[in-house]
């Protein structure tokens, strides 16, 4: 068994020998310290897993000799909206959403959600890319999430949208578990507020777009415990 992933941008044409560049290679070589007879997971973020044996490692690259592809398969495709709140916070949900199978991230612009500067969007996305592409690795998952520009709740509200629609909300009456024991759902939009929550009228403009506000319990719950439950309950129940 291997406890090493990387990343290929382009998937071997047919299963022949073929080698590993750039920064990929660097964390083979002189990071994991991988050494020729070791085998490997390497993924393109796709929902495929190939297995291979390190034949060789050169200054630049690595060989590589596939031995089996898998196919990553997600019962329940899961788009998280989250609102923008502290980068620390948003960073950290981003690893472990990437980590419990996430198709999408949507971040959210809302009443309570954190300001973020124009000029420092881009940045922003890259460094979410890079902190999901680093967890997908980790744990040697397939499917790297889309994680899209920042819009705001009525945008997202207003789209057609054809899975099940839930926002989280700790005074709604409907328990969260309740929905888990009806039939799996193919595709869930879950929303999620910042840190503060969501504004009434936030909520009266998800209900009236259809989406149905769930309580994960009697306890006011941090942004990262509430979003991590209920992720965590969808991948247990309906995806592994």
């Amino acid at each position: 068994m291997t406890s090493n992933q990387f990343f290929i941008s382009r998937w071997p044409g047919s299963l022949t020998r073929f080698s590993l560049e750039g920064q990929e290679h660097h964390h083979l070589f002189r990071v994991a310290r991988v050494k020729p007879g070791n085998l490997v997971w390497l993924t393109d973020g796709q929902g495929r897993r190939l297995l291979a044996e390190v034949e060789s490692i050169e200054e630049e690259r690595t060989w590589l000799r596939p031995l089996k592809v898998i196919e990553e398969t997600v019962k329940t495709r899961v788009i998280l909206g989250l609102g923008l709140t502290r980068p620390a916070v948003f960073e950290f949900i981003v690893q472990k959403a990437t980590e419990l199978g996430v198709s999408e991230i949507q971040p959210l612009l809302t009443r309570r959600s954190l300001l973020l500067p124009p000029d420092r969007l881009e940045k922003k996305i890259q460094r979410w890319e890079k902190i999901a592409r680093e967890a997908l690795k980790q744990c040697k998952g397939g499917s790297l999430p889309l994680i899209a520009r920042p819009l705001k709740l009525d945008q997202v509200a207003g789209r057609e949208i054809s899975g099940s629609k839930f926002y989280l909300s700790e005074d709604s009456p409907r328990y969260f578990r309740d929905i888990l024991m009806t039939e799996r759902r193919d595709e869930v939009y879950l929303l999620a507020g910042p840190e503060g929550g969501w504004a009434e009228e936030e909520k009266e403009l998800m209900n009236r777009a259809g989406f149905q506000g769930l309580s994960l319990g009697s306890r006011v719950l941090r942004t990262e415990t509430a979003v991590l439950s209920a992720l965590s309950l969808i991948s247990h129940f309906w995806n592994w």
